[in-house]
């Protein structure tokens, strides 16, 4: 089966499209909330309602995803996405009215997200795994990317309100788009669905160890990455760093990650990508274990590099680790939920546990203990069974 096709390629257009409203909304939104005099604290507790949202969506549009329906679920969901952001356009500053669209923003958001995964394997049916998950994680950067260059200059041109509203054009035509696409085909191994509560754990229960270490793969990946962004910026100027250095590290991290993603598809056809996984949590740790030892720019420069690579590249020999599920038959939509709960919940969990470690060691220790304690974790997962280990690269 070739890669390239035209739903492929639709898919990947449509992760860019409805990524660039994301990122769009995200560089506008606490702006928007302090523009209506929202007080900082406020600001936080919507925001993390918003990361709160996503999170709640990710295990039950899991468990819902059928992929025979997968197009209407994912249109539905994408314009209760851009509904939402025209909401926020027309709260006037209401707080009870930004709560609840926040709710629904964030729900859909979450919904988009693990559809768009769940599809884009179906319609690869898992095969080269490794290149595919490239591209459309590549998608996804690319279209946050674009989204903060854009909103930025949308605030700037025509004002905050009216940008959230514009940020609702990119989703409402990918979800017109999905009509276009034809019927997906399930796979052979359908997933057992209960009801209610019993029935998610047992199906939680049912899951393949290889989803629980993608999880641990991105939640490990997330937590460096937010307990990095959050507590670094307070660490450097304790040591004579200043921000303008910080700024240019932050940049080259992030250059770096979108750098490999969109390279990740040449590497990772002459490369196995269960090695990759292994050789990018390593260099992530280490990166970790190394940051404070050292104040020298040269030497900071290539550890934020190796951070932004290690992160790019991770994150699409995890998906991957996914994408092979389906090209062994078997159901993707719950291992999707799961999947992507894990980014949220890394990212979620970083300032949180970043936090309650510096407090109790220092920024500096507390950066070491991340790294360390999340290889610790990763490497207990995949040592579980035997197929984690060979997903994890340590077996063949």
């Amino acid at each position: 089966m070739r890669l390239v096709t035209p739903p492929f390629i639709a898919l990947l257009a449509i992760a860019a499209a409805i990524t660039t409203s994301k990122g769009t909304v995200e560089i506008v939104f606490p702006p928007y909330l302090a523009s209506y005099g929202q007080p900082l604290t406020a600001i936080g507790i919507v925001t993390s309602l918003l990361a709160v949202a996503q999170l709640a969506s990710r295990v039950p549009v899991g468990l819902a995803y059928r992929p025979e329906r997968a197009t209407r679920q994912f249109a539905a969901a994408l314009v209760v996405f851009g509904a939402s952001s025209i909401g926020y356009a027309l709260s006037e500053g209401n707080t009870l009215v930004i709560l609840a669209v926040t709710v629904v923003h964030g729900f859909a958001w979450g919904t988009s997200g693990t559809l768009g995964l769940a599809l884009a394997i179906d319609v690869t049916r898992g095969r080269h795994a490794g290149v595919s998950m490239a591209w459309y994680t590549a998608a996804i950067s690319l279209g946050y990317a674009l989204g903060s260059i854009l909103g930025g200059w949308a605030a700037d041109a025509i004002g905050l309100p009216a940008t959230m509203g514009v940020s609702a054009v990119l989703p409402l035509v990918a979800a017109a788009g999905l009509a276009l696409l034809p019927r997906v085909q399930g796979a052979p191994l359908p997933a057992e669905r209960g009801s209610g509560l019993r029935g998610i754990l047992a199906a939680g229960a049912r899951l393949d160890g290889r989803v629980w270490l993608a999880f641990t793969t991105v939640l490990f990946i997330n937590l460096i990455w937010d307990s990095l962004d959050t507590f670094f910026v307070l660490f450097a100027p304790t040591v004579g760093i200043p921000l303008a250095a910080v700024g240019l590290l932050r940049a080259l991290k992030s250059g770096a990650g979108l750098a490999i993603r969109l390279t990740g598809a040449l590497v990772l056809r002459f490369t196995d990508h269960r090695r990759v996984t292994l050789a990018g949590i390593l260099i992530a740790a280490a990166s970790m274990v190394a940051l404070p030892l050292s104040t020298a720019l040269p030497v900071l420069v290539a550890i934020f590099v190796a951070l932004g690579l290690a992160r790019g590249i991770v994150r699409a020999t995890s998906a991957a680790t996914i994408a092979e599920l389906r090209a062994e038959g078997r159901d993707v939509g719950l291992a999707s939920g799961v999947y992507n709960a894990g980014l949220d919940i890394g990212s979620i969990a970083g300032p949180t546990v970043g936090g309650v470690l510096a407090t109790a060691v220092g920024i500096p220790q507390m950066f070491q203990l991340v790294g360390l304690l999340g290889l610790v974790v990763w490497l207990a997962v995949a040592l579980s069974s035997g197929p984690t280990r060979r997903a994890a690269g340590l077996a063949r």
